[in-house]
């Protein structure tokens, strides 16, 4: 893209957590957090220059990091400038190896059963050493209620666990969501730190010889070709071989057992602004450890606070027009939706009118989660949900401009696009109805034929156990295809008002009546 007299590599800006938006010359800065936490300095540092240069919010995303949206390309170097004062740098994106995802230091959680900041500290070091060039994004969690979902958000995850009085962590491979969801596969079990490297390079290894020579094969992607025990018979190779680093330390990691409680802050959509980032920062401080941790539902926790003080520091939070997320359902989430490039749906108007229904309905269960997604790519993770909303575009050729030329074939990500005598032709069963063939088309012979919101049902990111005690990770079923905001309102009120009545999550709902009887009676 150009700018004045400047042409924009787009690409090679995602890769340094520049990311572009709709807008012209609008980009949106991805902060890096250490850890996913961000002490009250830096956090404060983010919100002076999100009112500064952007338009004074700051977004709390699943990435677990905060990103300053609607910053002019031209002041972008100076954003990154006045972050590198306080010592902060933006994350990575686009086609690369992502930093590490982590839950909540061993001394903090009380679930935890490994130490995930440690693991997460060597991992980092690891990319440091090694980054590989492939997309691959890790996560690491300590215990099986796997708070950061890294079955299905992360290609790598390690999960602690413990059986057989054993404790180490379990290794995934293959998590994504998108356009094509693919649940993590259990690889190795009870790895130490030193055999999870150990698998991670075997890993990179594997992807330098067997993957895609674009580097853009992700790891579902390898499994799927290739096949389940060829990829594990590679990775798990000698692991007993594993190896050492020296770890890049983690700022917030705690030296003793912390016996307090973590409070959660409502942030809907993920919005917060400058006022309030300051708000959050100010009680971390003066009531916490002094720092904030981004969670994958975008709602920011304080860490070692003193559950008797949260009356007082409710009232403190109602200043800046924020309360604590103790009450109604979990907080309500989404990606950037109507301002991204790849958006179709503009999420955050639908979910403040999904937040009104929570309302009237008096719903009080934090086990129920929503999310919104502007795409089919679900960056608002909206396959790990009880409801989730997602835009999508049917496409269709317009044949007498339509040259042949293969471009919208090459654009699509699941091959739903054939040549056929010099003319496209569109395969609507395998379409996932992202958009992104009608925008790559250089001679506009792609058109919206219809638009509108898929919703899902039943998704789960293992936030809860089964009877063994293991987190149950569940990606959600298509619902509905192609309705307006009106009807989407209406099914969630009728899925709402159900869970209310048998007190139960929709994927019990579903695994009860049947996909089909639940679809049946929420859209009669």
């Amino acid at each position: 893209m150009k700018t004045g007299k400047f042409e924009i590599n787009v690409d090679e800006l995602r890769k340094g957590g520049v990311v572009k938006l709709k807008d012209k010359d609008m980009f949106s800065l991805w902060v890096r957090a250490v850890c996913d936490n961000m002490d009250a300095v830096k956090l404060r540092k983010v919100a002076e220059l999100a009112e500064k240069y952007a338009k004074g919010y700051v977004l709390f995303s699943t990435r677990q990091f905060p990103i300053i949206p609607h910053i002019h390309f031209k002041d972008v170097g100076a954003v990154k400038d006045e972050l590198e004062k306080v010592y902060v740098m933006l994350d990575r994106c686009g086609t690369r190896v992502r930093n590490p995802d982590v839950c909540y230091d061993a001394n903090i959680c009380p679930y935890a059963v490994m130490d995930p900041i440690s693991m997460g500290e060597k991992l980092d070091q690891f990319w440091r050493d090694d980054p590989g060039g492939f997309k691959i994004k890790t996560s690491i969690v300590g215990c099986e209620k796997q708070c950061s979902s890294p079955r299905v958000l992360a290609d790598v995850g390690f999960v602690g666990a413990k059986r057989s009085g054993r404790r180490g962590f379990d290794a995934y491979l293959g998590g994504k969501l998108g356009l094509d969801p693919f649940l993590g596969i259990r690889m190795a079990e009870l790895l130490s730190e030193e055999e999870c490297l150990k698998f991670l390079r075997n890993y990179t290894q594997f992807l330098r010889k067997e993957g895609r020579a674009n580097k853009k094969e992700r790891a579902a992607a390898l499994i799927r070709r290739l096949g389940e025990e060829v990829v594990r018979d590679a990775v798990t190779h000698d692991l007993k071989q594993g190896f050492s680093t020296t770890p890049f330390e983690c700022d917030t990691k705690q030296s003793q057992k912390i016996d307090k409680s973590i409070l959660r802050i409502r942030a809907t959509n993920g919005e917060v602004t400058s006022k309030q980032v300051r708000k959050i920062a100010d009680i971390a401080e003066k009531y916490g450890l002094g720092y904030v941790h981004f969670s994958v539902r975008g709602g920011p926790e304080i860490p070692g606070v003193d559950s008797a003080l949260f009356v007082e520091i409710a009232e403190s939070l109602k200043e800046a027009g924020l309360e604590i997320l103790d009450k109604g359902i979990d907080n309500l989430q989404t990606c950037f939706g109507g301002y991204c490039v790849n958006g179709n749906l503009n999420t955050q108007p639908l979910l403040r009118e999904v937040e009104k229904i929570v309302k009237k309905l008096g719903l009080n269960d934090l086990d129920i989660k929503i999310s919104a997604s502007g795409c089919p790519n679900s960056c608002g993770i909206s396959h790990l949900s009880d409801i989730g909303f997602m835009g999508v575009v049917e496409p269709e050729v317009i044949k007498k401009k339509c040259t042949g030329c293969d471009i919208c074939a090459k654009a699509c990500r699941v091959d739903a696009i054939k040549i056929e005598n010099k003319l496209a032709v569109i395969d609507l069963e395998k379409c996932k109805n992202c958009d992104m063939c009608i925008k790559a088309c250089p001679f506009d012979a792609l058109y919206e034929k219809r638009q509108g919101i898929s919703i899902l049902v039943g998704g789960r990111g293992a936030y809860f156990m089964d009877d063994k005690k293991t987190g149950v990770t569940l990606i959600g079923k298509k619902l509905v295809d192609f309705i307006d905001e009106k009807r989407a309102l209406e099914i969630t009120q009728k899925i709402l008002e159900l869970a209310r009545e048998k007190s139960k999550t929709v994927a019990e709902l579903i695994d009860e009546m049947g996909i089909q009887n639940f679809r049946s009676f929420v859209l009669r």
